[in-house]
């Protein structure tokens, strides 16, 4: 976005000042004027990769050092010795209405054992079916550069979709080699309070999708 003073730059024209409106005071402050510009760390490079991403949303690096990057409309690419591969890891159907899509990525502690991704995303909806849009965590196994064939094993689903907006997305695994995933609110910040819903909540799993057991739970004060 520019500001007033690069808008009038461009136009060869001196900054004027603003004129106050009836009934409103207003003010323009010209932050550019007070800003350093953006300065490349020492001991950092500024790289050019790739441009040949579409509406990335998440990327993670593999134990191997791969780089994958989630696209929103449902393409897992990987980036392997500073190239692109032209085939994705995997490509899913997903809805990509506003900010639904394919959200997020990661890998199981065990990687370099098990072959395990994981990745949250955007179920399309099916009225037919008389299935929801709705938000999902699955686990996929790896063959080398792709997902293997058939290897989607669902963990959670999330309860139907509303607004397209909010609908979080980013997984990582903790220290305590538990799932953790941040579920947006879905557009209603009410969510985020009520125990009565999973929306709007840090969850936490295990890495089969079991669920832990709560070690704040209590019998006799509550959680």
């Amino acid at each position: 976005m520019w500001s007033p003073s690069r808008l009038f730059r461009r136009q060869n024209l001196p900054p004027r000042r603003p004129k106050a409106l009836p009934g409103y005071q207003l003010r323009l402050e010209y932050l550019e004027t007070r800003m350093a510009p953006a300065v490349v760390p020492a001991g950092f490079t500024d790289t050019l990769i790739t441009g040949a991403l579409s509406a990335p949303t998440a990327m993670e690096f593999a134990p191997d050092g791969r780089l994958f990057v989630a696209q929103q409309g449902g393409s897992l690419r990987v980036i392997k010795n500073d190239t692109l591969l032209p085939t994705p890891f995997l490509s899913l159907n997903v809805d990509s209405t506003g900010e639904r899509g394919l959200l997020g990525v990661t890998f199981d502690p065990q990687f370099a054992i098990d072959h395990y991704v994981y990745v949250y995303y955007t179920v399309p909806g099916n009225s037919a079916l008389g299935v929801a849009p709705h938000n999902r965590v699955s686990r996929f196994t790896a063959n080398g550069d792709v997902a293997m064939a058939g290897s989607e094993t669902p963990l959670l689903d999330l309860e139907p979709l509303g607004p397209s907006n909010h609908n979080g997305g980013a997984i990582h695994f903790g220290p305590d080699g538990k799932l953790y995933i941040a579920v947006g609110d879905n557009a209603k910040g009410s969510n985020s309070q009520s125990l009565n819903t999973r929306l709007g909540k840090i969850l936490r799993i295990n890495p089969d999708g079991s669920i832990p057991v709560n070690p704040f739970d209590s019998m006799t004060t509550g959680v």
